[in-house]
């Protein structure tokens, strides 16, 4: 019986690869490496941006962990001057988190993006009083698939993590929602497709917002 529902943000409530495309570019020219394509990134992402990085960089400056430091602290300002390019969330999924959040489900944004970044994103792409808690990653905290910024999102909710559906469009997320205790929802509008997830464990599947919303429906109890 589910009381809060929390939605990863990559490739789950937007598209934001072409913002990240266009921060990692700009710091790879700073440092003379090469560019990279869409499906580079698409490749790089899911675990934070210090792997981001690391996996973005030449595979010969790779285990240079100063280097990789220096590289991450220029995009995270690279970065964080074009994170708001995306724009907009998936179509319908605004309409779906106010839904939620209207019928009584706590609902939370939990990223692997950097936190500050993940709070104005998601400022920008949903509708203002929609959600309760946006998380991202921050200095001594892990990564997902790592259960502790799950749990303390479940706690900041105020529900039991067993009480919580973790919505996510990658094999991390359903890593994460298993090593948290939680219900793991694939979506497959974002970066994986259906073969992808269920390959990767996925039993739980949304092709559409309109077919999560029911699928939630199914699954909510009263809230906590």
């Amino acid at each position: 019986m589910l009381a809060a529902v929390i939605f990863d943000f990559d490739g789950t409530i937007a598209d934001t690869v072409p913002a990240i495309r266009e921060g990692v570019n700009r710091t790879m020219r700073l440092f003379g490496y090469p560019e990279h394509s869409r499906e580079d990134i698409l490749r790089f992402i899911n675990n934070g941006a210090r792997e981001l990085i690391r996996r973005a960089m030449p595979e010969e400056d790779r285990g240079d962990a100063g280097q990789v430091d220096r590289v991450l602290a220029e995009y995270d300002r690279q970065y964080g001057e074009v994170c708001l390019h995306t724009r907009h969330a998936y179509a319908g999924v605004p309409e779906l988190i106010a839904g939620l959040h209207e019928a009584g489900m706590r609902v939370g944004v939990l990223s692997n993006k950097q936190d500050s970044l993940v709070r104005r994103l998601t400022a920008q792409v949903l509708r203002p009083g929609s959600y309760d808690a946006a998380q991202g990653v921050y200095p001594g905290a892990p990564a997902k698939p790592d259960p502790f910024l799950p749990h303390r999102q479940a706690d900041a909710l105020g529900v039991p993590p067993a009480a919580c559906a973790l919505v996510g469009d990658s094999d991390v997320d359903i890593a994460t929602a298993a090593n948290s205790g939680m219900l793991h929802i694939g979506v497959t509008w974002g970066y994986r497709d259906e073969t992808f997830l269920r390959d990767h464990g996925a039993r739980l599947l949304a092709h559409t917002p309109h077919e999560l919303a029911a699928l939630l429906k199914t699954l909510e109890g009263p809230a906590s």
